[in-house]
């Protein structure tokens, strides 16, 4: 089953009771939901037409929840958008007050203004988790 514990930006519908990861297929009539591998396929959905294996497209009148999540930390104090965690590690995109001062210091300049790091999650703090309800503006853009 599907949860946010990547804590990196990702969409989630629930189906029957269940949490399934949802791709992004914004504007398309149905919402594509997938199940980790070795997973069984939720009854009563087909597999993906376009060949996606593990995915099932479903009708989101047939859902009770679909939403997009994204999580910020605080590393040093700073604020951080987060990429996601790996082997232990979270990635994030400095979001921070401190300026260039404290980015060139710490973290990896990856543009002209931006930069990210990569810390041992047990040395974030305020990891938090913010939604948007994607289900909520498709009911309100197909009235019924």
């Amino acid at each position: 089953m599907a949860s946010s514990s990547s804590y990196g930006p990702e969409r989630f519908v629930e189906y029957r009771g269940r949490l399934y990861r949802a791709l992004s297929d914004d504007g398309a009539p149905m919402i594509t939901l997938c199940v980790d591998e070795g997973e069984p396929a939720p009854e009563g959905l087909g597999p993906d037409p376009r060949g996606r294996s593990g995915c099932h497209p479903v009708d989101p009148r047939s859902v009770t929840s679909w939403y997009s999540s994204s999580w910020t930390f605080r590393w040093k104090g700073e604020l951080f958008s987060s990429g996601g965690v790996r082997n232990g590690r979270i990635n994030g995109y400095y979001q921070g007050a401190k300026g260039a001062a404290f980015a060139d210091a710490y973290l990896v300049r990856t543009g002209a203004i931006e930069y990210e790091g990569t810390f041992p999650l047990e040395d974030v703090t305020d990891l938090t988790e913010t939604r948007y309800d994607l289900l909520a503006r498709w009911k309100a853009d197909h009235p019924e």
